[in-house]
């Protein structure tokens, strides 16, 4: 750490307790490289291991109150949608903050980094006492800011969320070595299986189930002190749970039918029903209520998520309520083994290098495939896209009805209507505010197209 490098050694531990946790979207750094995920959610929703990057930082500060804030107007509808879905109710101000913890919203807050941010706080409180700013930074860039609580009551919130303001040219500038910032979806997928190993040691005290279902007859449990069960799940005989390379993570109400090997690190999360057959492997995470079977290695599913027939699928990143029809599969790896590369539009020539050599499928929400649909490696889809030809393009547009750049479009109110009745069969209502969101692509996709 600079410049703190000469504090003195630390012989009792004082937890860093904000009060308050800001959690910030900024354009350039955040959401905009986040494509498709973005068109309807802020970036601190992104799942990556068991939990998504907000849920991370509830579990590492309970205590904490959670405010949002974005530095762009247009995604202001983006921030009430997240806060409608989820329940969140912001009332305070930085008038009774308190103490403050600023974070980038695609940073992932695991173990390692809320360490090396306490420690810091540490050394700083004992050595120059309780009323310094804090700003820290990973190669120069500031990703993060701690506002003592006098401070914070007597500034504005322009000059606390914007990490890069004149407000903290005289704070306490501290270098930290190594964070995870989640920039595009494929590093989400790049960091799943650690995230996974390092969630499950933050969810083990409070998943109550009952380890006995491991030892039930038929159930072959590898490294049981590894596999955490939620109540009210159900595994059927002859199901493989090998959690010799990293921790399985089981929710509460989960199905697991006959006949499923489960590799880990995994993450199944609550009222997920896993088919008979289907073959998981390690760095897979499965996001409330999906459907799936076939084969899934190092994929994401946010949730609501249905792939319920045979297919491939690997090293993918699955937005909320997509569908992926039967024999679906992905390419995951490129003939030549040369690294991928991706685009967010039409445009080939803005194509940019992933920097992998393994990335599928990312989708957008309400995606859906038809059966036996091929994706090339790397492919791209917006939301609410219609796939029926076999070989799509790498791009795939909103609203799109077909997979092909001269495919016309899906009509609005007729996406809309889909929408709505896929999620009421999950039990789910399409919000005000997320239907916005879906006009608000459509007219964007349409226009472009123009």
């Amino acid at each position: 750490l600079f410049p703190i490098q000469s504090f003195a050694y630390i012989s009792h531990r004082i937890p860093m307790k904000p009060q308050t946790i800001i959690l910030l979207e900024t354009e350039g750094t955040t959401h905009s490289n986040l494509y498709p995920f973005n068109i309807l959610h802020p970036s601190f929703e992104v799942r990556c291991g068991a939990l998504r990057l907000f849920e991370k930082v509830q579990a590492r500060f309970p205590a904490s109150n959670l405010m949002f804030h974005t530095e762009t107007p247009e995604r202001s509808l983006h921030l009430a949608s997240f806060k409608a879905r989820f329940g969140f109710s912001e009332t305070a101000s930085l008038e009774s903050a308190g103490n403050t913890l600023v974070l980038q919203g695609n940073v992932m807050l695991d173990s390692a980094l809320r360490q090396s941010l306490e420690t810091a706080w540490e050394q700083t409180l004992r050595q120059l006492g309780d009323e310094t700013v804090l700003r820290f930074t990973h190669n120069s860039i500031p990703f993060a800011a701690y506002i003592p609580e006098r401070v914070a009551r007597q500034t504005q919130m322009q000059d606390i969320a914007h990490l890069d303001s004149p407000f903290y040219h005289s704070a306490l500038q501290i270098a930290i070595p190594t964070i995870k910032q989640i920039r595009y979806l494929w590093d989400a997928l790049g960091y799943n299986a650690a995230a996974i190993e390092d969630d499950a040691q933050l969810l083990k005290p409070s998943i109550q189930g009952d380890s006995e279902i491991l030892t039930v007859p038929g159930v072959f449990a590898q490294q049981a002190d590894r596999i955490i069960v939620g109540e009210g799940t159900q595994i059927a005989p002859c199901v493989v749970l090998d959690a010799r390379k990293g921790a399985i993570i089981i929710g509460r109400n989960v199905e697991i039918q006959p006949h499923v090997s489960i590799v880990g690190p995994c993450f199944i999360d609550d009222d997920v029903l896993i088919k008979a057959g289907t073959r998981m492997y390690e760095g897979t995470s499965l996001g409330i209520a999906s459907k799936v079977a076939g084969e899934i290695k190092n994929t994401i599913f946010q949730g609501f998520g249905n792939k319920q027939h045979d297919g491939c699928l690997g090293y993918s990143f699955i937005g909320e309520w997509v569908n992926l029809g039967a024999g679906t599969d992905v390419s995951d790896l490129k003939n030549n083994y040369s690294t991928i590369r991706v685009r967010f539009s039409h445009d080939k020539a803005r194509e940019i290098s992933t920097g992998k050599t393994s990335l599928g499928l990312l989708a957008g929400d309400h995606t859906k495939s038809a059966i036996n649909t091929s994706f090339n490696t790397g492919t791209v889809t917006g939301v609410s896209a219609n796939v029926f030809d076999r070989a799509p393009d790498k791009y795939v547009s909103s609203f799109s009805w077909g997979g092909q750049p001269d495919s016309p479009f899906f009509e609005e109110e007729k996406a809309i209507e889909l929408a709505r009745t896929v999620m009421s069969r999950r039990k789910r209502e399409l919000l005000a505010e997320e239907e916005l969101l879906l006009r608000n692509e459509y007219k964007r996709s349409t226009k472009n197209d123009e």
